[in-house]
């Protein structure tokens, strides 16, 4: 079974949730935040093993290309266009979909490998499980084909839990896409609501079933509210405590330092994990 753990706000506490269910249900913990990744520091992998990701990105031959334009007028990411006799590519339009190579009457454009960034595999001693987490080069606007690099590779036995990135980019979409639960984290504020909202729409679209997990909450009177009229129940609360904080900072998993942390979220997560 996979669950992907997700946020339509950045900053709602949703690798705080993740770690926690990864401790919780021994489950192999996949950091899927490519842009900032900082799961591990919780759960602490060793012996790490690592592997280079590529994408496919068009290469022109200068010198067989006549210039038609018939590539870029194609292209539906406008990552392609033509400036005098010469056609450019924007490698970070570019979503690596080979349509330009099957239109391109002189096969001018043959594809070449770019890497975008590294995957790494440990084994962490607080979950007994894998820990594998995505590094997007720098400056690369590819996380969403690292994310994609990582999900085909992912096997759906056993218990996997995905730290998804925050937002509700196309990104976050990949993260969701194979997961058969989804853990949505709202932070209890105007904006964590007004996020989680869209997130609910997405969720809504792909057909995904979910549970909603309040964090760092004061009061929760207005999410129930919306989440009622979503037809949806509050299914854990982690409130706002200093404690939890401190426990965070010293780099715990808040799971294992909390007792009411691991009841609350297992119980949110028990009923839907033994129907599958």
């Amino acid at each position: 079974m996979i669950i992907s753990v997700v946020s339509g706000k950045g900053g709602a506490g949703k690798t705080t949730i993740a770690t926690s269910l990864a401790n919780i249900l021994q489950a192999d913990y996949y950091d899927l935040d490519v842009d900032a990744p900082n799961g591990e520091h919780f759960l602490q992998p060793r012996d790490w093993t690592r592997r280079q990701a590529f994408v496919l990105q068009p290469k022109i031959d200068s010198a067989t290309c006549i210039a038609c334009g018939k590539c870029a007028k194609e292209c539906r990411f406008k990552a392609l266009y033509k400036i005098g006799e010469t056609v450019y590519l924007n490698e970070h339009l570019c979503h690596s979909c080979n349509l330009c190579r099957e239109v391109c009457p002189t096969g001018a454009i043959s594809y070449k490998e770019v890497p975008i960034g590294e995957v790494r595999t440990g084994h962490s001693s607080r979950t007994g499980a894998k820990v594998v987490v995505g590094d997007l080069i720098i400056g690369s606007t590819r996380g969403t084909a690292l994310i994609q690099d990582i999900t085909t590779r992912l096997r759906s036995d056993g218990l996997t839990i995905i730290d998804g990135p925050p937002g509700n980019s196309c990104a976050a979409v990949a993260a969701i896409k194979p997961a058969d639960l989804v853990v949505v984290v709202v932070e209890p504020t105007p904006f964590g609501i007004h996020d989680m909202l869209q997130t609910l729409t997405i969720l809504r679209d792909m057909g995904k079933p979910l549970v909603a997990v309040a964090n760092k909450a004061l009061e929760t009177e207005e999410l129930e509210k919306v989440l009622a009229e979503q037809g949806i129940e509050l299914a854990a609360t982690i409130g706002l405590k200093s404690e939890y904080h401190k426990a965070l900072l010293r780099g715990e998993v808040l799971s294992q330092a909390d007792a009411g942390v691991f009841q609350g979220l297992q119980q949110a997560v028990a009923r839907e994990v033994e129907k599958r």
